[in-house]
């Protein structure tokens, strides 16, 4: 799992987690699938903390004006991507059930198109170490 807005399952994650309240309100729950996911608002950033249970494995802070990404916490996620994917896949079906079908997939699909404006990423140095063990045992 790559926290970067190059990758496609992350900006899943991300438009997720901005989907995440409203679907709540609308009964559909998200976490069904193994998604776990926080959202903290921190003036200008919002948090998103993430993971396949209680205990989140991804910790970034996103500022979508200033398309400015924070890695707090990067650890090994096995799985991540067919996590997403399932995720994706139950919201967009109930979200059809729900009659929210439009609002949905226009997050989404915005998601899965490559990002037109360049992001400044700043990786922490415990997330750093944590990434460089990985990839080092690779």
């Amino acid at each position: 799992m790559r926290a970067d807005t190059n990758d496609v399952a992350f900006r899943l994650l991300l438009a997720l987690g901005d989907l995440w309240d409203g679907l709540q309100r609308a009964n559909i729950d998200p976490s069904r699938k193994g998604l776990h996911l926080t959202k903290e608002y921190l003036g200008g950033y919002t948090r998103y903390s993430a993971g396949p249970a209680a205990r989140a494995r991804l910790v970034v802070e996103w500022n979508e004006s200033s398309r400015h990404l924070r890695v707090l916490r990067c650890e090994e996620w096995p799985g991540f991507s067919q996590v997403i994917s399932s995720t994706v896949a139950f919201v967009r079906d109930e979200a059809r059930g729900a009659g929210l079908t439009e609002i949905v997939d226009s997050a989404l699909v915005k998601a899965c198109q490559e990002p037109t404006v360049s992001t400044r990423r700043t990786v922490t140095p415990t997330a750093a170490a944590a990434i460089a063990r990985r990839t080092a045992v690779r």
